[in-house]
């Protein structure tokens, strides 16, 4: 009993990898813990060892990527994070530790295949995942005493971090684990659990945040009833653990993958600890089988196997860049506007050769650029939705910097133009009509009959009323009926109208039908409210962190419970990628988040989303129309050992296992001890107001053909060298048992899974034995498909 067997494991890809996923294979029938570290050099390379005696598990610093315990479901990461390994990450290994507590469970002489199946993807990942680990290790409980408290607190001075998921562990004796952020006096839950329930990674407060000058704080509640002496923190079933694992994700430029705190917190500090720290968590059978894993960054796995989902939008898929869309180009001035018409063709409104620069407004908002004269070319275009092949072309000498669209039930389009301050009804018969104009050209104001750089315009099918949001002078909402007639106006809601945040750009309106609401991206407040279309009844508000401090555009669909489409923008007062959320409208969670694949968002403008569940994004900056659609997540469960599978949508799949160890226990105790990774404190750096273009690297045909010729004749090359290898070994029938390789039989071979980029024909399988023989001839590079399509090397 309280044996601990470690098995290393490598990364199977120089290259940058992370991962996504973690699927554990395992019953604590059988086993008391996994947990999985991350390190360049293991103690060992052999099939296994016994890494509770003083060998341990690395033989460097390691970082625990993962822990499992207590039959706890699967644990899904957060779109757009990752655990980062391979190359540049300091982490060239794997090292599963398993904990056998009981050696019981092998009286039948069966082989254990507990183990763990990673998900892993080449795509880097904006944020970074690390888990910041709260342990006591000098607590001691008294025999008899109902409580004991084991208190753990340091202070952080790193840059910020944002909790997710946090997971408990203690052994019999721990009741509740609790753990919190300190700020400015004030204590902040961040997860608090049974440690006798599924020791998942569960939900964290994503309201809490933890930035440098914090505290990070721990209790653990323990009762000494029913022992007869003293209880130590130690590595066997009968000692005690009190941990706290913080599962959090921060910018990929900061990232530190491990963070830890042992330090004993002052009797001071935790003086003000709050009082359900102390209070004991009932566990029945019925709460043990209730209890959900983290999920997307919502209760995800509960919300999608609960939602309803209209036909075309499914919500267990992913959106992703269709990177052939549009098929060809559209030649795009900056895009500040996208609707669908009634027959859900695409709407794009844009500024041909305008721009909106510093120079186009005076202090005033008064347009500087009259002189340029209208924009001719055609800046309303009909694109086929599926293709992007342009249908219909409108729009010429009419506008001179477009802004906001929306196409009504009859397919006449209602716009906005900043430099005109005025709300355009427009024809959509290709003649360019103007039937209707609210506001005076050419000039801003704040009363009913002008507006100043108004921004969107939303249309009420049922009633034909249109909403104006106004805009970047105003900070208003106004109701206008069918004809033009002006009817109310509004400012912003607060559910607390003593702290009543005005308008700051309200920059993009969505009506919401099946609610009969009307909502706006407030942009500079980075957030999201709703009214009531016929009062102007605040509703609701939703903010969320991850906007990072602004949300430019939103758009909505009825699926499910109903669905909030947003993009966000750069912020001077925070840091957060560019992307494109999925949000829950009751529950106001964020169920995924989406960017492109090739290029990066530069300031995507407006979004709008189709009855089939298609997503197009306009962007300002690279002057584009992004189109994304949901693909299915790739899933497989293996057993045995360590599976490490890539992602569908990435360049290579590799798969690779681990023959179970023969069934040695040997008694053992451990103590791992971790060091925190060297921190500096934060440097603030203001971003520019303005997305400034990323340089992108220029390639070149003739190089691109120069290395196809040196890549194919390497691959000739190493075919020739494989099949003099296996003539030789087949003339001298040498035969290697497969214990010789480290009790490892395993193949490397190209998959399925390449991206359709490969060769497909393509095929290399290589025993390990063949492969030794290979390096004994020194050819130890890598197997290289080239593509002549799209220049890449499939490793």
């Amino acid at each position: 009993s309280d044996t601990y067997l470690c098995m290393a494991f490598p990364v199977p890809t120089s290259r940058d990898s992370y991962i996504v996923d973690f699927l554990p294979h395992a019953s604590m029938d059988t086993v008391h813990h996994m947990l999985l570290f991350g390190c360049q050099t293991p103690v060992s390379t052999s099939s296994y060892w016994d890494c509770g005696s003083v060998q341990g598990t690395c033989e460097d610093e390691s970082s625990i990527m993962y822990a499992w315990a207590r039959n706890a479901p699967p644990t899904k990461l957060p779109n757009d994070v990752g655990f980062k390994v391979g190359r540049n990450s300091g982490m060239s290994f794997f090292v599963l530790q398993i904990h056998y507590g009981d050696v019981n469970a092998f009286r039948d002489h069966h082989k254990d295949c507990s183990g763990l199946t990673l998900r892993m993807t080449l795509k880097p990942q904006p944020f970074i995942a690390g888990i910041y680990l709260l342990m006591s290790v000098d607590t001691v409980i008294l025999p008899g005493k109902k409580v004991t408290n084991a208190d753990v607190a340091c202070d952080y001075d790193s840059y910020p971090i944002y909790p997710f998921a946090f997971r408990t562990h203690t052994h019999r004796l721990g009741k509740v684990v609790s753990g919190y952020r300190i700020r400015d006096g004030k204590w902040s839950l961040i997860g608090r659990q049974s440690p006798q329930l599924p020791q998942a990674f569960y939900p964290a407060n994503k309201e809490v945040t933890v930035r440098y000058g914090d505290t990070m704080a721990a209790r653990c509640v323990f009762t000494g009833e029913g022992r007869i002496s003293k209880t130590y923190i130690g590595g066997t079933s009968n000692d005690e653990m009190c941990n706290f694992y913080m599962m959090y994700y921060m910018e990929s430029k900061h990232a530190i993958p491990f963070m830890s705190c042992m330090e004993p917190g002052s009797k001071e500090l935790f003086r003000h600890i709050p009082d359900e720290a102390n209070v004991p968590i009932a566990v029945s059978p019925d709460h043990m089988h209730s209890m959900m894993p983290v999920g997307n960054t919502a209760d995800d796995q509960h919300l999608l196997k609960t939602t309803k989902a209209e036909p075309g939008l499914d919500l267990d898929y992913h959106l992703e860049q269709v990177s052939t869309w549009p098929q060809s180009s559209l030649q795009l001035g900056q895009v500040s506007g996208l609707a669908l018409d009634s027959d859900s063709n695409l709407v794009i409104f844009h500024r041909g050769d305008h721009r909106w620069g510093t120079d186009s407004f005076n202090s005033q908002a008064r347009y500087q650029q009259r002189s340029l004269g209208p924009i001719q070319q055609s800046t309303i275009l009909v694109v086929d939705p599926a293709n992007g092949r342009i249908l219909k072309a409108s729009g010429r000498n009419t506008f001179y910097l477009p802004h906001g669209i929306t196409a009504d039930k009859d397919n006449n389009y209602w716009v906005t133009d900043v430099a005109l301050h005025q709300v355009l009804k427009v024809s959509n018969d290709g003649r360019d009509r103007t039937l209707l104009a609210l506001g005076e050209a050419f000039t801003p104001g704040s009363d009913i009959n002008h507006f100043c750089q108004p921004t969107d315009v939303a249309v009420d099918p049922e009633t034909g009323n249109i909403f104006v949001s106004d805009g970047y002078c105003n900070a208003r909402i106004l109701k206008f009926s069918a004809d033009g007639t002006y009817l109310s106006q509004w400012g912003a809601g607060s559910s607390d109208r003593r702290r009543r945040t005005p308008f700051r750009i309200p920059h993009s309106l969505v009506l919401l039908p099946d609610r009969k609401e009307v909502c706006v991206a407030d942009r500079e407040n980075g957030r999201i409210q709703c009214f009531m279309a016929e009062t102007g009844e605040f509703v609701k508000e939703i903010k969320n962190e991850e906007f990072g401090g602004e949300v430019f555009a939103i758009t909505y669909s009825p699926a499910g419970d109903g669905l909030i489409f947003a993009v966000n923008g750069d912020s001077p007062y925070h840091s957060a990628p560019l992307r494109g959320f999925v949000l829950d409208y009751s529950t106001k969670q964020i169920l995924d988040s989406f960017s492109p694949t090739q290029k990066e968002f530069k300031m995507p403008h407006d979004i709008i989303v189709s009855k089939d569940g298609s997503v197009f994004v306009g962007d300002v900056g690279s002057k584009a129309v992004y189109k994304f659609t949901a693909g299915k997540l790739h899933r497989s469960v293996k057993k045995a050992g360590i599976e490490v599978q890539e992602l569908e949508e990435v360049e290579a799949f590799v798969q690779a296992k681990l023959k179970p160890p023969p069934n040695i226990l040997k008694t053992a105790a451990i103590k791992e001890k971790q060091t925190v990774a060297e921190k500096t404190p934060p440097v603030v750096e203001a971003e520019p107001r303005t997305s400034t273009p990323k340089s992108n690297k220029v390639e070149s045909v003739l190089p691109a053909i120069v290395v196809s010729l040196l890549l194919i004749l390497l691959l000739v090359i190493v075919f020739i060298g494989v099949f003099m290898c296996w003539r030789k070994n087949k003339r001298n029938e040498m035969k290697i048992e497969p214990r010789s390789v480290g009790g490892v039989l395993g193949k490397i071979r190209a998959q399925e899974g390449k991206p359709s980029g490969c060769n497909s024909t393509a095929s290399i399988s290589v025993h390990l034995t063949e492969l030794e023989s290979l390096y004994s001839l020194g050819l130890t590079g890598p197997y290289v498909w080239w593509t002549a399509e799209n220049q890449t090397i499939c490793e």
